[in-house]
């Protein structure tokens, strides 16, 4: 007497092996989803992070404004070769240092913000950012501007508070919502400078070797 149970388990060794397909085919479709959106949706995301979108070789001028002092600089072009060197014009005019330069402008080119928040122009000054510590105003190669105003440092230690590009005209609205970002506390490593590390460290030149003077000859009447 055939088994009658041979047609059953069959038909669940056949529902079983479509299940796995469907289920390794679906394994394939989210890996394939992870591989080509994922890093779509990070690169979104690292661009929204970014204080800045201009590369640091667009920017001409740059000035940085501090309680203390302001200082102007300017990119100068060589005329042979396209090399270009910065200039210190405030408040004296000197050849500039150009890691303390690459360093403040490489930080606005590439610096991201860890989040934003919402503040009220009321709450401004707890933030320090009525009287801030520094204001950076850059000019690229197309006449656009960009502003960075730092203000206090966070709770963390690990941040400052900032605002990119604000309206020049304090906001006639107290109540109104201002956008305050937490950019990385380098920036203030980059501003805060001595004026002595903006100067470009001149190189001594060397001490020529003192020649001895002849001795005198002696005359007939000494010998």
């Amino acid at each position: 007497m055939p088994n009658s149970q041979c047609p059953v388990i069959m038909k669940l060794q056949k529902n079983t092996f479509i299940l796995i397909a469907v289920a390794l085919s679906m394994i394939g479709l989210v890996s394939l989803f992870e591989m080509q959106v994922s890093p779509q949706q990070e690169a979104a995301k690292d661009e929204k992070q970014k204080i800045f979108t201009f590369k640091s070789d667009r920017v001409q001028f740059f000035t940085v404004k501090t309680p203390e002092k302001i200082l102007t600089f300017e990119r100068v072009y060589a005329t042979k070769g396209g090399h270009s060197n910065w200039e210190m014009k405030l408040p004296v005019q000197a050849h500039a240092s150009q890691a303390s330069v690459d360093f403040l402008l490489d930080r606005l080119a590439t610096g991201k913000s860890d989040r934003t928040i919402n503040i009220t122009a009321a709450q401004l000054p707890e933030f320090g950012l009525d009287k801030p510590q520094a204001t950076v105003t850059v000019k690229l190669d197309n006449q656009e501007t960009h502003r960075l105003v730092l203000g206090k440092t966070d709770f963390s230690g690990r941040f400052l508070y900032a605002r990119a590009n604000p309206a020049e005209a304090p906001p006639q609205n107290s109540a109104e919502n201002l956008p305050v970002l937490l950019v990385p506390f380098d920036f203030k490593n980059a501003v805060q400078r001595p004026l002595s590390e903006w100067k470009k460290a001149e190189t001594p030149k060397p001490e020529k070797p003192q020649t001895p003077s002849p001795s005198p000859t002696p005359s007939p009447e000494n010998q």
